[in-house]
């Protein structure tokens, strides 16, 4: 639908991301739409797992719409995957976690992805190291309708290998569950290598068998299948992928975070705190009633008991001080002066505050100048320079439904 460069905006010299649609689609209504919708849609959603926004428009010489994001370094998961091999399953569940939090909240917001895959999850870095995924592309994003009317114009956009049944139906059920089913099969592809639906794409001799093996639902337990790539999962994970990619939407899970903490407890991990995922300070300095353990502990006893010895300790030591003749305090070298008493008594000192900050906001107009090479590596574009185009060969049938 578009290409990205990266550019450097010519006011603040910072350096942006800027997607373009293709001048082959411009005149497309429908695609126009949808491009602009990708520009608003989360723009009312707070967090870090989304790319930010910072300007849109159309351009006045070529008539191409255009959005200017944050530049993000990195890669996307499906490189990533495809450079490794496969993720360890602690990775597995703490990148995940972070698309999860970025799913509650835009699921809560009536918006669904729909088009869930490794190629739209990019991990960049934190200043301290620590990953962080940002969520790509809610250009086919669908907005929860209320109205039956609006549920039957559903349209089955997606990507095929990562669809829910009812995505490639497109009858109209369409809700936050699809974007949980696709998560189960992320997660599938993460752990072994290679997605669930790799052998029936090998198989099939068309997309449309493809699909339609799609539609009635894993038969082959994940477990065994993953065993001939060489990869062992516990059989708690057989339950859990289950649940994840039924084929009815109602037995899925209900939230993102939900499905993942589950996904932990399959793979026998604990999963991680809502904290360490958002890569805010690490836990042990955290308050001390937020680490609190919630188990009763014998030491508790003995804690209680010294506490009350402390307390009528401090009683004793008050009782005393305060029995001790006034005249003893006129020997105290620090002693304050007496107060007249008439004078007033002194004002309070102000509670430190910080400096007031005014911060003006300022629209910035986006100038950009691509090069003629190949687009630079940016929100989407091929990571770290690497050719768009491969070697030619027969698409397979797994090859031909990623470029639907």
């Amino acid at each position: 639908m578009g290409v990205v460069y990266e550019v450097v905006d010519l006011k603040t010299r910072r350096r942006r991301a800027l997607k373009v649609m293709l001048p082959s689609i411009i005149q497309n209504e429908e695609m126009r739409e949808r491009f602009k919708l990708e520009a608003t849609i989360t723009a009312d959603i707070v967090s870090e797992h989304l790319v930010e926004t910072f300007d849109a428009g159309v351009d006045p010489e070529t008539g191409a719409p255009f959005l200017t994001m944050e530049l993000l370094q990195g890669d996307d998961l499906a490189t990533l995957l495809h450079d490794r091999g496969r993720f360890a399953p602690a990775e597995v569940v703490a990148l995940l976690w972070q698309v999860a939090r970025a799913l509650d909240k835009t699921h809560a917001a009536g918006i669904v992805h729909r088009d869930l895959k490794p190629e739209n999850l990019f991990v960049t870095r934190r200043d301290d190291g620590s990953p962080r995924v940002k969520v790509l592309d809610f250009g086919i994003a669908k907005i929860v309708a209320q109205s039956e009317a609006a549920d039957r114009q559903t349209r089955n956009l997606g990507t095929p290998p990562y669809m829910s049944p009812e995505q490639i139906t497109g009858d109209g059920t369409i809700g936050p569950r699809s974007d949980l089913y696709a998560l189960g099969h992320i997660a599938y592809a993460l752990l072994v290598g290679h997605p669930y639906w790799m052998d029936e794409s090998k198989t099939s001799e068309t997309v449309y068998a493809f699909l339609m093996t799609m539609m009635q639902g894993a038969k082959e337990p994940p477990t065994q299948r993953a065993k001939r790539y060489g990869v062992t999962l516990p059989e708690a994970f057989d339950a859990w992928f289950a649940q994840a990619t039924d084929i009815v939407p109602s037995v899925r899970f209900e939230r993102a975070s939900e499905e993942i903490a589950a996904l932990a407890a399959a793979l026998g991990l604990s999963h991680p705190s809502p904290l360490e995922a958002e890569g805010h300070r690490p836990q042990a300095l955290a308050p001390a009633a937020a680490i609190a353990s919630d188990k009763p502990s014998s030491k508790a006893g003995v804690a209680a008991v010294v506490a009350l010895l402390a307390l009528l300790l401090g009683a004793s030591l008050v009782f005393l001080f305060a029995r001790r003749p006034a005249q003893e305090e006129t020997h105290t070298t620090n002693a304050a002066p007496a107060a007249s008493p008439n004078a007033a008594p002194p004002e309070p000192l102000p509670s430190p505050q910080a400096p007031p900050v005014t911060v003006e906001m300022v629209p910035v107009a986006v100038t950009a100048t691509a090069a003629p090479t190949a687009p630079a590596a940016g929100a989407s574009a091929s990571p770290r320079g690497k050719p768009l185009s491969k070697p030619a060969r027969k698409p397979s049938v797994y090859d031909q439904l990623k470029t639907l």
